[in-house]
């Protein structure tokens, strides 16, 4: 049984995430300690039970320590399976974050899988749903795998009830990426949303990141391809959500409204953030970087991009992919800055040898 400590690196949740992950897709059992150890509130919270017991129900699996505030976990895959899941997180849990455990071994099942999941859609610190409906899933197209997904309902902090819905379709093969360069700046366009609040603070947001664009790039951005969105579901919030494409890729970045946070503040976030990574001329963005890496270890033949930051995140899930993948890699530059990530499968990851399947 695989020993992992989980408090390595960044030290937490992504660490049991990502191991979940691999374990369903290799049939790798692993036993955990230390999880989210340094964290204001140590061990699994709802949100990292409900990817235990969704990572639990792909894959059959026998599971020890799946309790609240638990530091420890001990978990046997014993058969994949595909199908039509539902999983309810029961709080404004990120849903993004258990699709993102369930997806790679749903991409190696024995059938298409419809996944059905309740929860937060737009959370603080976890991709929201539109940036993966349009720069994850487009990015995933392209070496191999069909993810599809639509919002139902959004769920915003800290009320959650949003619904998501998710299709994937078994991938044969993955291909390799090779991202240097991003290539020009394209198109800028995005939507600015609220949910049971009035449109025109969706107007504000809009306003702001137009400006704050325009201010560096041109007056062009402020006429940017960014809809006003009346986002349904049971609780008040607000976001805005911006996406660069360029010849080669796209790249995304959310801003999240709060009480007592004006709607100027939230616009101009999600421009700054935009603008740093442009200005780095790296290919990927800091989100996409980490969250490529369980595919790209599953690629026939070498990896390479650059990113705009080297992320803790980055560097803990290369760590946890190489225990459970046959993967060496490379990381050029310092943590918190651009560089380049060179990933090399040693050998090819023949799952059917050490995986049954029902």
């Amino acid at each position: 049984m695989l020993e992992i400590d989980g408090s390595y690196g960044e030290g937490g949740g992504q660490i049991l995430r990502t191991s979940l992950s691999l374990a369903c897709l290799t049939g790798t059992p692993f036993r955990i300690a230390n999880i989210r150890r340094e964290r204001r509130k140590p061990g699994l919270m709802s949100q990292h039970l409900a990817a235990v017991r969704a990572a639990q129900s792909i894959a059959q699996a026998t599971v020890l320590g799946a309790e609240m505030g638990s530091t420890s976990l001990e978990f046997t895959p014993h058969a994949l399976r595909g199908g039509a899941f539902s999983f309810d997180i029961g709080t404004s849990g990120s849903v993004t974050l258990v699709l993102q455990t369930l997806i790679p071994p749903l991409l190696h099942a024995d059938r298409p899988s419809r996944v059905t999941l309740s929860g937060g859609t737009h959370v603080p610190l976890c991709p929201s749903v539109h940036y993966l409906v349009e720069v994850f899933a487009p990015l995933l197209r392209r070496i191999g795998a069909e993810l599809r997904l639509s919002i139902d309902v959004y769920g915003f902090y800290p009320r959650g009830g949003g619904r998501i819905c998710a299709e994937i379709l078994p991938a044969r093969e993955f291909q390799p990426l090779i991202l240097d360069t991003p290539g020009e700046l394209r198109r800028i366009s995005g939507c600015s949303g609220v949910g049971n609040l009035p449109l025109s603070i969706a107007e504000r947001q809009r306003t702001s990141a137009r400006t704050a664009l325009a201010d560096v790039l041109g007056d062009s951005c402020r006429t940017a391809e960014i809809a006003l969105l009346n986002a349904p579901g049971p609780g008040q919030g607000t976001f805005l959500f911006l996406r660069g494409d360029t010849g080669s890729v796209s790249a995304g970045f959310t801003a999240l409204g709060a009480r007592g946070k004006r709607a100027e503040t939230v616009g101009t976030e999600a421009a700054q953030e935009f603008l740093q990574h442009f200005a780095s001329g790296a290919a990927l963005d800091p989100h996409l970087a980490d969250q490529l890496v369980p595919y790209l270890a599953l690629c026939h033949g070498e990896s390479s991009f650059t990113t705009s930051r080297i992320t803790r995140h980055l560097l803990t899930n290369l760590w946890v992919t190489a225990l459970f993948l046959p993967l060496s890699y490379h990381v050029e530059g310092e943590e918190g800055q651009a560089g380049r990530v060179t990933m090399s499968p040693t050998e090819r990851a023949v799952l059917s040898c050490v995986w049954r399947r029902t």
